[in-house]
């Protein structure tokens, strides 16, 4: 068999020679979705897009999870189309549920792709609640006498 593998060159830590691409995986993730994502992918990329966006915390080496998380979620609404021409369930002859459909399994499938990549990308609604900072309101003072002794500390 032969070995088609690109030849890899290991780098010292103190060499003069820099990697092009090192510095790009900390840059943004790009707004258009790529061109290799279906219709509904894209349409859900274009949606997510804006909010990742605000959010800051996902950057391009952080990507290919999302494209995948799209991917899946197209995957799951072709799933549910199955399912509503096909049923959830294979009967045999007797009309005896024999076994699930595959759009019944390819949509468990999906989900669970979908909520351990949602939860590695931060797209969880507990992710979420993460993001939201409340600040206390600062409570008024008081004059107290104890304020002209002055003990340095604010009462």
């Amino acid at each position: 068999m032969p070995e088609n593998h690109p030849k890899l060159t290991i780098l010292p830590a103190n060499s003069d020679k820099s990697c092009s691409d090192c510095n790009d995986d900390m840059k943004d993730i790009q707004n258009t979705p790529p061109v290799h994502l279906d219709d509904e992918a894209s349409r859900l990329w274009k949606s997510l897009i804006p909010e990742v966006k605000k959010l800051g915390y996902l950057k391009k080496i952080d990507q290919p999870s999302l494209e995948l998380y799209c991917r899946y979620y197209s995957l799951y609404i072709k799933s549910e189309q199955l399912i509503e021409q096909q049923g959830l369930w294979i009967y045999d002859n007797d009309n005896v549920a024999v076994k699930r459909s595959p759009g019944a399994v390819q949509m468990d499938s999906c989900v669970k792709n979908m909520k351990s990549l949602g939860h590695d990308l931060g797209l969880t609604f507990d992710s979420g609640l993460r993001q939201i900072i409340v600040e206390e309101p600062e409570k008024p003072k008081q004059n107290s006498p104890l304020k002209e002794v002055g003990f340095g500390a604010d009462v």
